[in-house]
C-alpha cells in the first residue's frame, strides 16, 4: 500500500515538472513570436501609404486622361490642378486628398 502511495506521488510530481516545463516552453516560443511579429510591423509600417499613393498616381493619370479627351471639362481640370497643388505644399492631407480624387472621379464619369 505504501509503495502505491509512493508510485503515485512519484507520477504526481513527475507530471507536475512536466507540465511546468511545457507551460514555460510555450510562453517562451509566444514571446518570441510576439517579438517577431512586432519587429515585422515595424518593417511594413509605410507600405500602406505607398499603395495608396500608387492608387493616387492611378487616380491622376485616369483624371488627366479624361480632361484631354473632353476638353470642355476644363473646370474638372481646374479643380484636379487646384487639389493637386494643396496636396503637394501640404495643405491637405493624403486621405483628403484621396476622397477629393475619388469625387472628381465620379463626377467625370
Amino acid at each position: 500500500m505504501i509503495y502505491k502511495c509512493i508510485d503515485v506521488m512519484s507520477f504526481f510530481y513527475f507530471f507536475l515538472i512536466v507540465g511546468s516545463l511545457v507551460v514555460y516552453l510555450i510562453l517562451k516560443f509566444d514571446k518570441q513570436q510576439r517579438h517577431k511579429q512586432k519587429m515585422l510591423l515595424k518593417k511594413i509600417s509605410d507600405v500602406e501609404p505607398l499603395l495608396l499613393m500608387e492608387s493616387l498616381k492611378q487616380k491622376v493619370n485616369r483624371l488627366n486622361e479624361v480632361i484631354t479627351r473632353h476638353s470642355a471639362k476644363s473646370e474638372m481640370g481646374d479643380q484636379l490642378k487646384k487639389i493637386t497643388a494643396d496636396y503637394n505644399r501640404g495643405q491637405i492631407s493624403m486621405q483628403a486628398y484621396n476622397n477629393e480624387l475619388n469625387e472628381l472621379l465620379k463626377r467625370m464619369e
